[in-house]
Parts: C-alpha cells; structure tokens; sequence
C-alpha cells in the first residue's frame, strides 16, 4: 500500500511501450518490497475517515475488508484505531478479526456505554482506551460501571466522567500505569489504590485544591503529572520518584505553591518542569540540582530576579524556554546551558543578551526573535551554532557583522524585517552557515 501511493498512477499507466519500458521492472520491485512490509509490520493503524470503501457507507463490510488487510501481516502485535462512527464501532465489534495477541489501542470521538465497553474487553486485548463514558440513559446497564470484569489496560484516558468510573477502572485495572482524565467533575473521593501509576494527567478538572492534594499522595510511584486548565492555587506535590512535573494554564497558581513543588526536599528527582501559562507566577524559587529543562513560557509577571535565581540555582539546567517573559536585564549565567529561547521577550536588553553569552559557555541554540529592544549586543561565542533575529527591528548592522566575526561556530542563522540589507550576510558569510531572510509571510 505505501508503495503504491508513493509511485501512483504509474503502476497502472498502459500507455505505449517505449514509455512504459522499465513499468515491469517497477512493478516486480514494488511488489518484492511490498510483501517485505506485509511480512514485517507489526502494528497496523486503522482511523475510520480513511475511506477503504469510499462512498458506500456499508460499515460491515469495510470492517471485513479491514480484516482481510489485517490477515497480510503474520507478525502483527499492535493494533490501533481510532474511530468517529458509532456506526463503525458497532461493527467492528461484530465482525473485525485480529491475529491471536494482538494488543490493542483505541480512541473513540463518542459515549460509549458499560455494555459497549464489555463487549470490547471481551472480544479484544485492549491495552490503551480513550472514550467518553456514557453514564445516564434509559437502560441502568448502558451506565453502570461498577460491573467492569479485570482488564489488561495499560493506559487509560477518561472524558467526561465522574469519580464513579474512574474508582471502577482503576478497580478493574490493576496493571495501569498511565492514567488521563479530562474535563470532569470528581466530587467524591475516588477511594482506590493508585500505587502502580507511573503517570497521572489531570485536565480541566473540576475539585478542591485538598482533593487534588489526596489524590496525588495516593500515587507516589509517579515519575510523570500533568495538571492543566484547572483551578488549583495551594496543592502539595510530593513525590520521591518524580522526574517530569508539568503545571500549565493554572492561572490562581501561586509563588509559595509552585517554590514548593519544585523543592528538591519534596521531589528529589525532578528533571522536567513546565509551567505555561501560569500567568500567575511573579517570583516563584525554583532551586534544584538535578533539574535539566525548564519551560516557564507565558509567565508575563515573572521577575528578573526569578529569573536570575533559577540559572544561578539550578547547574545542571540544558535548556530553558521563556518566551513572551517581560525579563529586562535578568543575569542568565547557566555552565550546563546548551538551548534558550527567549523570542517575544519584547523588554530584553542589549546587556543581557551580551551578558548571557559570556556566562552560558555550551549555549549552542539562541532564540531572541522579535526582541525589540535589542539594538548593538555584543554577539560573541566560541561554540554557538544556531540563533534567530528574526524581527528585531531596532538591530543594527554592526552587531550582525560582530556576530559572523565572533561566533565561529555558526551554522545557522535567521534575520527578517531588519533595517539594513540582509542579504550581504548570505553573499559574504563562510558557506558552512545557512542565512536565512527572506520568509513568506
């Protein structure tokens, strides 16, 4: 199939000879090289608007076609779909045939009731879900949950639901490592054990900051948490094992509580933090020797000294993205720094900047883009590769040739909407470096 699409028309063109001279020896290698796939492929990837039976809308019989295509590859071990027609699902629980083990992902973009999910469990090995549970309705049984048989799910991803399905799948799942739940409301306590989570994703969840606390407490094998679009302010994050902590569009996020989560006292293993968003945030402290890669993108209050603090604080920092930040002259001095985006931080200084390069000494990627305050930095740097200017309208020419002049290292370099003649750096520059001027906007 991929190499079909890949030579199209060609394979079935029957024009005249002398065009067609090597057809022969295109098809049998299309061919050799197709039953390679077939043979090899071990997951298979169905999504329902792919159209195998285009215009008929015979649900049955595309899931048989499915079936059939499925049959071509003997090693098959993963199967994932995703679905958007109830009319499909339906189907697919009659008639669609996998090779014995297979484990299967599914997605699906409707309700979808116990009884259906059931059936599901029963006919297939299914180790990733994502659906939106289906919890009122005229049969007690399309919303009864509590009947779940034990299922191998892995990961699970819950829309829509209350804390009544999320107790029961995790009840029935005692090998869950990955939990997502979305848009919901968990009043009660879920009450289950949640020690074998290595990861917990809360979106748009609606509870107290003290049930958001309970809840984490409970899970304290997590090396990864993801909280968004929720209104929390004050919870308590503490875990031995947790290494990425991502925190974003919480805007009543306070300082105090975000300093807390990112005490090496209370998350020792902590690499990853992301907190965008959190336009909340002025002067959280963020201190920890282990910490790797920081994303405080969004945060329009957040303070030089913050700022400041963080680099002095944290040496084993790589990479650092703080765009559209209203940081001025913040003394970012980071060994171990080998990326940093700051574009849109329309108040960074030529200081700063000149300051940065002298004191991030493995910084090899920079992004100042539409910086304008920038006018004259003074660009200088043993081992910087790659940095973007685009739209800063205020640069002068002369910090353009200091930097060709001082950075040796370059590879690439990116200038537009400046006010000189851009292309001179693309004519004159060391041809190992790509200048790139002219976007389309």
């Amino acid at each position: 199939q991929v190499f079909l699409h890949m030579v199209g028309d060609l394979l079935r063109y029957s024009g005249a000879n002398e065009v067609n001279i090597q057809l022969d020896i295109l098809r049998s290698v299309c061919r050799e090289l197709r039953e390679q796939v077939d043979e090899e492929c071990l997951t298979f990837n169905y999504d329902d608007t792919c159209g195998m039976i285009a215009g008929t809308g015979n649900e049955k019989e595309e899931i048989r076609l499915l079936s059939s295509c499925i049959k071509r590859h003997p090693r098959l071990r993963y199967f994932e779909c995703l679905l958007r027609s109830t009319a499909k699902f339906h189907a697919l629980l009659e008639a669609l045939e996998l090779p014995a083990g297979t484990r299967c992902s599914f997605a699906f973009e409707f309700k979808v009731s116990a009884e259906e999910a059931l059936r599901l469990f029963r006919r297939f090995r299914v180790r990733r879900l994502s659906f939106i549970p289906q919890e009122e309705g005229p049969d007690r049984r399309l919303g009864d949950w509590s009947s779940l048989p034990e299922t191998n799910l892995h990961t699970v991803c819950l829309r829509s639901c209350t804390d009544q399905v999320v107790r029961s799948f995790m009840m029935a799942s005692p090998r869950l490592q990955g939990l997502q739940v979305m848009d919901s409301r968990l009043l009660g306590e879920v009450g289950v054990n949640f020690g074998n989570l290595s990861s917990l994703s809360l979106t748009g969840i609606t509870m107290p900051d003290e049930q958001f606390t309970r809840l984490i407490a409970g899970c304290q094998n997590l090396r990864s948490l993801y909280i968004a679009k929720c209104h929390v302010s004050n919870i308590t994050v503490a875990l031995p094992r947790l290494e990425l902590l991502s925190v974003t569009h919480c805007r009543q996020l306070t300082d105090d509580c975000a300093s807390e989560m990112l005490s090496p006292v209370h998350n020792p293993s902590l690499r990853f933090i992301d907190l965008t968003e959190d336009r909340s945030l002025v002067s959280p402290t963020v201190a920890h020797p282990r910490l790797q890669i920081a994303w405080l993108m969004h945060c329009p209050q957040l303070t030089d000294h913050a700022v400041s603090h963080m680099f002095n604080n944290c040496p084993g920092l790589t990479a650092a993205n703080l765009v559209q930040s209203m940081i001025e002259s913040a003394l970012i001095c980071s060994p171990a720094l080998r990326t940093l985006e700051l574009t849109t931080s329309q108040r960074l200084t030529d200081t700063a900047v000149t300051q940065l390069l002298q004191h991030c000494p493995n910084l090899s990627f920079l992004d100042v883009g539409h910086c304008c305050q920038l006018v004259e930095p003074v660009f200088s740097h043993r081992v910087l590769e790659t940095i973007l200017l685009s739209f800063c309208v205020q640069l002068r020419e002369s910090a353009i040739v200091g930097l060709f002049a001082n950075c040796p290292s370059l590879r690439y370099v990116e200038l537009a909407v400046c006010m000189f003649d851009m292309t001179r750096f693309q004519r004159e520059c060391n041809p190992q470096c790509q200048v790139v001027v002219n976007f389309d906007f």
